[in-house]
């Protein structure tokens, strides 16, 4: 999936906003990362692979700050996760058949700490896509080269050619991109708390 040309021009993306609807406090809002997790929380953000050194058990709770309990198929965090209902991993996994992403299960408890759903997974795809048009961007960079911000995002399609439905960008991977055709079949399937910001992308150059 994520093809760069169709037959009336090209594809769009958008990005995943992992806070999810800010304005709706009904929605449960996770804001503490599993502790059991320690420095490997870190990939989850950055898209390092964890493998084999994901705890047999995780559990994952709101903190009282955050009263909403409403469960939708994202759920909206302030640690850069990707966090989803299975139907949004099975969704993401049909396009993304040969993509290297984790899909790791975890037990959300509520506030009591009683189990609440055995439903959601951690999606942590790997590595990252170098898939900006640098001319039409506008990225400050640190003098090592690290980028400090990125002010205006502009893709380039010619490096979107082969890109997988669901990635993270290069330039900061915390951002996760999704194609039209997964976006379209968020929709289609209904999914709740998937707020999608889209992303320009520069015209094919001849």
């Amino acid at each position: 999936m994520g093809r760069l040309v169709r037959e009336r021009g090209i594809v769009r993306y958008f990005e995943i906003e992992t806070l999810g609807d800010i304005n709706n406090s009904e929605l449960l809002f996770l804001d503490q990362e599993p502790e059991v997790l320690g420095l490997d929380g870190y990939c989850l953000a950055a898209g390092e692979p964890i493998g084999t050194d994901y705890p047999s058990e995780v559990k994952v709770k709101p903190s009282e700050e955050h009263a909403g309990i409403q469960l939708s198929s994202l759920l909206g965090n302030n640690f850069n996760y990707l966090i989803a209902s299975a139907a949004v991993k099975e969704a993401v996994s049909e396009h993304c058949v040969e993509a290297a992403i984790e899909y790791l299960p975890f037990t959300l408890l509520d506030h009591r700490e009683r189990v609440r759903s055995q439903d959601y997974f951690f999606i942590n795809p790997l590595g990252s896509i170098d898939a900006v048009d640098a001319a039409a961007s506008d990225i400050k960079y640190h003098r090592s080269g690290a980028v400090v911000a990125i002010r205006k995002l502009v893709l380039d399609p010619q490096k979107l050619i082969g890109a997988p439905g669901l990635f993270r960008l290069k330039q900061d991977p915390q951002r996760y991109i999704v194609s039209e055709p997964l976006v379209r079949a968020f929709k289609e399937r209904g999914f709740t708390n998937l707020v999608l910001r889209e992303i320009a992308v520069s015209a094919v150059k001849a």
